[in-house]
């Protein structure tokens, strides 16, 4: 897994790319197993939930998992979220970020924010308190 410090990996987010977005404003990028999953849900409707206070104090957000693309478009729809879901169905970006489960393929749920010089400020994982990537992303938006 990424440490604080480290850069953070490029990869497509829809149009632009999450290099592109960290140039304007810190990123948190939060990678979830699976899509229409409980905890997943409820970790993704955090995020939408606190979405416009994230930005309001710098960030964006986008979710990651290893779904496929037409199964990631229908969950983000579903919950009407306002930030990208990335579809990462190789799991090359969860990956990248070393946050693949072993024998599984599926991502681990950590959460990292990426700052605009494109390095790891924040790398928090908890499979179990989905709402603590939310929490942790806005103390750190605060003293960013």
């Amino acid at each position: 897994m990424l440490k604080v410090g480290d850069p953070a990996p490029d990869f497509q987010v829809g149009g632009t790319t999450l290099h592109k977005l960290a140039a304007e404003r810190s990123v948190a990028v939060f990678f979830f197993p699976k899509v229409f999953t409980p905890t997943c849900t409820l970790e993704s409707r955090a995020f939408g939930r606190e979405y416009e206070a994230l930005r309001k104090a710098g960030g964006d957000v986008v979710g990651v998992s290893v779904d496929k693309p037409e199964e990631s478009a229908r969950f983000c729809e579903s919950l009407k979220l306002p930030f990208p879901l990335v579809a990462d169905e190789d799991g090359a970006i969860a990956s990248a970020f070393g946050v693949r489960w072993p024998l599984v393929g599926l991502a681990r749920r950590v959460t990292f924010l990426v700052g605009r010089d494109r390095r790891i400020l924040l790398a928090f994982g908890s499979e179990r308190d989905a709402e603590a990537h939310v929490r942790k992303i806005a103390q750190a938006l605060s003293v960013a």
